[in-house]
């Protein structure tokens, strides 16, 4: 409309100077005054026109280059600026223009840094996380979410949650803390792997449209959970441990404090006496493991004549044997590297696994020590085999627990505590040694440790 109305300037201003050379055209001089006025109203009519003409053409230039600039701002582009001669009556508005895609960059920028800082946090994160928009649909998720559940690399943002993890108690929870707020806890384990536990904290997140969304954190607590499981095991096992021998003790002293002239006493006595050295090996048991978890345990490390050792632990327990009616043979050469240890401690491993050895190994059978080497290494082997009961392959990954037996009839019988394999395993560890058990029911197991060779200072030069 502006321009229309521009348009008609010219024919109005010739108007004005037709009226103006009429009146003049009455005067002495007219008709050369009305041709002057006219000729200069033409000219100056031209002029106008083309005036009019360049700068439409210039205005119509300027909102190409404006649109143009906005269409590139639309698609990601806040890099591109106006740029416009002083003179253009759209400048100013060009300079505003600049300075907002300025603004929007540095925002876009801050926002691109922020976003890159939150996928990070994510990816590094041990937790899972998943966050759930309005429906109950994924709309993040982290990698360590992915790899807790078992998610593999198929897409899962946009999908319901119950059709990514397929559980009802799960989606339960989620749908009542997305109706009523607040936060809930769920225990989550594969269907195929029960001993995997995961713990999902499941909490409201409010968003401005749509209702409640979800966010849930997931952890792995199954290492938790059998330290847990083990710590009552452990508890409900020194209970009973200690109240077997409390009742004999109690029961035994009780009849003698009613019968003091009982024949009976002196073995009722003697059966006190082993209950309560049976308390007091179990004590100081718990409390070698206490000292050795904790690190405390007083330790030197030096050169251990190997063969020297063994044979210490033969003499003692060679009465043991002959009782039992079993051979033993010694295969361990007298000449052999020397281990990095405490000679202490390590006596204390093979009096445990020599003793199981003959405890478990029926009348005729017989116990083998041997030596391996582990060149590579540098490690020492000694073998401690024996033709006794063996143990079943389920059992194997427990023996190492604290009062695990796998026969407990015999175990108890012989006065064991159930603590000698934690404390060989445990002292094993404190040497940076290993322990494999290789064991066929019936036919016998082997216990073989690997201790490190010892480097004097003299073999270090």
């Amino acid at each position: 409309m502006k321009k229309c109305r521009q348009c008609f300037l010219v024919p109005l201003m010739l108007l004005m100077v037709a009226t103006v050379s009429s009146l003049i055209i009455s005067g002495p001089h007219g008709p050369l005054e009305a041709v002057i006025l006219l000729g200069v109203a033409w000219i100056w009519g031209i002029h106008f026109s083309n005036w009019l003409r360049k700068r439409d053409r210039l205005l119509d230039e300027t909102v190409v280059q404006l649109t143009e600039t906005v269409d590139r701002w639309a698609c990601g582009d806040l890099q591109a600026r106006v740029y416009l001669d002083q003179a253009d009556p759209l400048d100013s508005l060009a300079h505003g223009m600049n300075r907002v895609a300025e603004v929007l960059a540095e925002r876009t920028r801050d926002l691109q840094q922020d976003k890159e800082r939150l996928e990070a946090i994510l990816s590094s994160m041990a937790n899972g996380i998943i966050i759930l928009g309005h429906g109950l649909s994924i709309t993040l998720i982290n990698d360590a979410a992915i790899e807790l559940f078992g998610l593999g690399q198929e897409p899962v943002i946009g999908k319901h949650l119950l059709e990514v993890i397929r559980d009802v108690a799960l989606d339960d929870a989620v749908t009542k803390v997305t109706r009523e707020g607040g936060s809930d806890t769920v225990l989550w384990s594969p269907p195929d792997n029960e001993n995997m536990v995961v713990e999902v904290t499941i909490g409201a997140l409010n968003q401005p449209i749509g209702g409640l969304g979800a966010v849930l954190v997931a952890r792995n607590v199954s290492t938790q959970r059998q330290v847990e499981r083990m710590r009552q095991d452990f508890v409900a096992n020194v209970s009973h441990e200690l109240q077997t021998p409390l009742t004999v003790i109690r029961g035994f002293t009780e009849t003698l404090l009613d019968n003091p002239d009982d024949p009976s006493r002196q073995r009722f006595l003697q059966l006190i006496y082993e209950e309560a050295n049976r308390m007091s090996r179990l004590v100081d048991d718990l409390l070698t493991l206490s000292r050795m978890e904790h690190h405390s345990m007083p330790m030197s490390t030096e050169g251990v004549d190997v063969p020297v050792l063994i044979d210490s632990v033969v003499v003692k327990l060679q009465p043991r044997i002959d009782r039992a009616h079993l051979r033993l043979e010694n295969r361990i050469p007298s000449h052999m590297p020397l281990v990095a240890g405490d000679p202490d401690l390590l006596a204390e491993v093979f009096m445990n696994l020599v003793a199981n050895a003959v405890q478990y190994t029926p009348q005729g059978g017989s116990i083998t020590l041997d030596m391996a080497l582990d060149v590579a290494n540098h490690m020492v082997g000694i073998s401690i085999k024996d033709t006794g009961i063996g143990i079943p392959a389920q059992d194997v990954p427990r023996i190492f627990e604290r009062f695990y037996r796998v026969d407990r009839a015999r175990s108890r019988a012989s006065g064991g505590t159930g603590l000698g394999l934690a404390i060989v395993k445990h002292i094993m560890e404190l040497h940076q040694g290993r322990i494999e058990v290789n064991s066929v029911v019936g036919k016998g197991t082997e216990f073989l440790l690997w201790l490190p060779e010892f480097e004097s200072e003299l073999d270090g030069e």
